[in-house]
């Protein structure tokens, strides 16, 4: 039985909306990919992502959750919470949240996989926010451990499964009833919003307050006056500011027009009785004194600073209006000149928070100036009169455009875009401070190091093995992050031996893309199907016939329902010629990389099958080329997206027989045809054949002669030397000789071989390496 099937179809049944989720790595919880076969997406930098916004309104259709889950492997499902299903779950997490559920007297009617509780509620047919304890103070302090989910929100539900482990009822063999909202305690049904639908039409009522135009602009020792200050945050909220932001501007006003803490409290506690009770969302959410004090504590811990209005700027203050004077729109620089002052540093911000950077800094033009964008004369000036430049959430082209340039440069942590100008102008000015690079690799030692670390965990030790157990424990467990190279001759193994490891790996689940330059994708899965269903290659070029079409045999054969399911999910096949659609080079690879990544939550094993016939620009020679188009895949793929890659290249043809024996610079020198890829490749092989000679003095049995009744028992195999030449984190050079069944699709390691000792081989067999 498909249990996630049938879970998500009862609850459709039962008029609630579904969707499936991720189950694996750091996109676990997560929407799944399959969502966008039912055209449940969005687009995202002109790509397409899986987006579950419709079925907060509307849910799945029986149809399409049966496409979803056409396949169950890796997916779970979770339940659209809201009025769309008419359901609440509260999720109780830790300790501290299953005290709680006890104390609250709820029954426990899901059992997560890491321990928490979910107890499901029924909608009260408004909108009921979805929360989160950690970021809701009040809620937190008083509720600890609960999170709501509700209108916005979803809850993964049995019987899904993660690393944390299974889902399952807990109560009950099947989905519950949801209890009714008077389940709850009182406070805690007015905290959520549960008691009655908020007044949205209009706001809430303030206290009675003086009239405005009795207030003076000025009190007499010449600070501005605190009740005005007042009027201009409650303003402010009238205009769609949140309320906290708007008490952290009036706190900042009062600390720096002189009013010390003790004498700014009163006022902010007036702040928080006359703001009104909903929040931005319309959800009844009273402001409270105790938060108006913290926005008090933390303005007062910094340094005070010029009011607005002292300060010398041509622009008024767009959002708070000076008394007397008429609000005046902010004025946009003019991206293509730069007239600011010599010693100003730049911030580039991209065009979405170009706005509120330049707002904020018109508060304060002595800081540093916004742009959208830099043209190359602009950045010569700021080398050539030695200013830094900032840049918000650089891309890596920009990164490397700014290098390129000598510009001294810095990125900016995230900042508080929707803040009021003030907030976000401290949140810049200190953003500019910590993005000095003082430490050294601190940051990167003490985070991400550490991230990293648990990335490669997740993924196996971050390593794509061959199969071939003596090769693998060489080169530290298989393919790792960075460029590695298989070269040989055409005919010679070494597409065979990539296609192995590639059916290896995705039959244990771990994503590979094989971009093919010369085989068509039909081609490449022909050779595939041919070893592991018994379809010949002859047959899948021509269709079969009439009264036997291999179409049909396909459609009938286990074992190739079993390729289909095991392997085709995490195998993906690419004509990188221009077949399907634009020839493949480096940035084409690494966005299909990324779309791979983004679905399956780890970067692939790439291969490239083969380097010589990668596209490249036609303004050198082809080696030059090479080795432009071999640095940037090291760079682009290897390092900035952690992706191993394995290069298949055509090497110089030789006396393949006696290369065994020769010294490592001879062999290092068959990859001439290639560049310089033997030295940017972290572990660089050769697949050749083993001389007759050899596999005498080896004491290997010979092998079978085509058509002979040796090979109709055994059937037919070659011996080859897989030889690796380089090895940048282990032994090299090392050398195995290997047996291959072309039939099969099958390497096996058969010994290793120590050079020096071979003219005294007498014929001992080695202990067997594994198979691919």
């Amino acid at each position: 039985m498909n249990t996630v099937l049938n879970a998500a179809l009862e609850a459709v049944t039962r008029g609630w909306s579904v969707f499936p989720v991720q189950t694996k790595g750091s996109f676990a919880k997560k929407p799944h990919w399959c969502l966008v076969d039912t055209g449940h997406s969005r687009e995202v930098d002109g790509k397409l992502r899986p987006s579950w916004a419709a079925l907060q309104h509307t849910p799945p259709t029986p149809e399409q959750v049966r496409t979803w889950y056409a396949r169950e492997t890796d997916k779970g499902v979770a339940v659209v919470t809201g009025a769309v299903s008419g359901l609440i779950v509260l999720d109780f997490d830790g300790a501290a949240g299953e005290q709680l559920r006890e104390r609250l007297g709820l029954p426990a009617h899901v059992r997560t996989g890491s321990g928490g509780a979910h107890v499901y509620l029924q909608h009260p047919g408004w909108k009921v926010a979805t929360l989160n304890s950690k970021a809701k103070k009040e809620m937190g302090e008083k509720w600890p451990g609960l999170d709501i989910r509700a209108d916005g929100g979803y809850a993964v539900m049995p019987p899904s499964e993660n690393a944390s482990g299974p889902y399952r009822w807990e109560a009950q063999p099947g989905m519950p009833e949801p209890l009714p909202l008077d389940t709850l305690p009182a406070d805690l049904r007015a905290f959520l919003g549960l008691v009655e639908a908020p007044r949205v039409s209009s706001p809430a009522p303030r206290a009675a307050e003086p009239p405005r135009a009795s207030y003076a602009a000025r009190s007499g020792d010449g600070r501005v006056n605190a009740a005005l200050l007042i009027d201009r945050a409650l303003k402010q909220v009238d205009s769609g500011a949140g309320r906290n932001n708007a008490g952290a501007w009036l706190a900042a006003q009062l600390r720096d027009n002189g009013y010390s803490e003790s004498e700014a409290l009163p006022h902010m506690e007036a702040y928080a009785g006359r703001v009104g009770s909903h929040d931005t969302h319309g959800q009844h959410d009273p402001y409270t004194v105790s938060q108006a004090r913290a926005s008090l504590q933390s303005m007062y811990s910094r340094a005070a600073r010029k009011p607005w209005e002292a300060r010398q700027t041509s622009t008024p203050d767009f959002s708070t209006p000076q008394p007397g004077k008429p609000s005046q729109p902010a004025q946009q620089a003019e991206p293509e000149q730069l007239a600011l002052p010599a010693d100003v540093p730049v911030i580039v911000t991209g065009e979405a928070a170009l706005a509120p950077v330049e707002a904020a800094l018109k508060l304060d033009p002595e800081l540093a100036t916004a742009r959208r964008t830099l043209t190359g004369e602009e950045l010569r000036s700021l080398v050539q009169d030695g200013r830094p430049v900032f840049i918000i959430k650089p891309t890596q082209a920009q990164e490397r455009a700014l290098d390129a340039s000598g510009v001294e440069w810095y990125t900016l942590p995230d900042l508080p875009l929707t803040a009021s100008p003030e907030e976000l102008l401290r949140a810049i000015e200190g953003g500019m401070v910590d993005a000095l690079p003082i430490t050294g690799n601190l940051d990167f030692l003490q985070d991400e190091l550490p991230a990293l670390a648990d990335l490669r965990l997740k993924r196996g030790g971050n390593t794509y093995p061959t199969g071939l157990q003596d090769f693998d424990e060489a080169i530290g467990g298989g393919f790792y992050d960075g460029l590695h190279v298989l070269g040989g001759v055409t005919g010679g193994g070494k597409t065979a031996l990539a296609l192995a490891i590639a059916e290896h790996n995705a039959r244990q689940g771990r994503p590979v893309l094989y971009v093919t330059f010369e085989q068509s994708r039909y081609e490449l899965w022909g050779r595939l199907i041919s070893t592991k269903v018994g379809v010949g290659l002859r047959q899948l070029r021509t269709g079969g016939t009439a009264e036997h079409p291999v179409g049909e045999q396909l459609r009938r054969s286990p074992a190739y329902q079993d390729l289909t399911q095991t392997v085709g999910p995490y195998l993906t096949v690419n004509e990188g010629n221009g077949v399907d659609g634009g020839a493949w080079g480096v940035d084409r690879i690494a966005a299909q990389v990324k779309r791979l990544k983004a679905v399956h939550g780890v970067s692939p094993l790439v291969i490239l099958d083969y380097l010589q016939r990668m596209p490249a620009g036609d303004n050198k020679d082809r080696r030059h080329q090479i080795d432009e188009t071999v640095t940037a895949l090291q760079v682009r793929l290897g390092r900035e997206l952690n992706t191993p890659l394995l290069l298949i290249s055509s090497v110089g043809r030789g006396n393949y027989g006696e290369l065994l024996k020769e010294p490592l610079e001879a062999r290092l020198s068959v990859f001439k045809e290639s560049g310089g890829v033997e030295y940017t490749a972290y572990t660089a092989s050769l697949l050749y054949p083993l001389g007759a000679q050899d596999v005498m003095l080896l004491g290997l049995e010979s092998a079978p002669v085509p058509g002979s009744g040796r090979a109709a028992l055994k059937g037919l195999w070659k011996y080859l030397v897989l030889d690796l030449v380089k090895n940048r984190e282990g032994e090299a050079p090392r050398q195995w000789i290997v047996k291959w069944h072309p039939a099969r699709g099958t390497f096996e390691v058969v010994r290793a071989v120590d050079v020096s000792e071979l003219e005294g081989i007498s014929g001992n067999g080695g202990r067997k390496g594994g198979k691919a």
